[in-house]
């Protein structure tokens, strides 16, 4: 089985695309009195954005669904509770 590759460094990466988003000539695209969906198109833009940063975040820390050999959790079963036990 080949080792988890980590995705971490490219953190930085995402966080200097964030911060390029958020600066003058991408925030005045969205600053208009239309309305989309009854929201204003700027607010729309920021949560959009944050909400696609999070989620790549997430990715990339978090690299996906692992074996359930591999599961660093094991299920708990009916003699783990009677035993008190909480599941390591």
């Amino acid at each position: 089985m080949k080792a988890p590759v980590s995705r971490a460094p490219l953190l930085p990466f995402a966080a200097t695309t964030l911060l390029l988003l958020l600066n003058y000539p991408w925030l005045s695209l969205f600053d208009s009195k239309h309305l989309v969906a009854d929201i204003p198109p700027l607010f729309l833009y920021l949560f959009v954005l944050w909400l696609v940063f999070i989620l790549t975040v997430r990715f990339l820390l978090h690299p996906g669904p692992v074996d359930e050999g591999d599961s660093p959790v094991r299920p708990r079963t009916g003699t783990d509770k009677a035993r008190g036990n909480r599941g390591a």
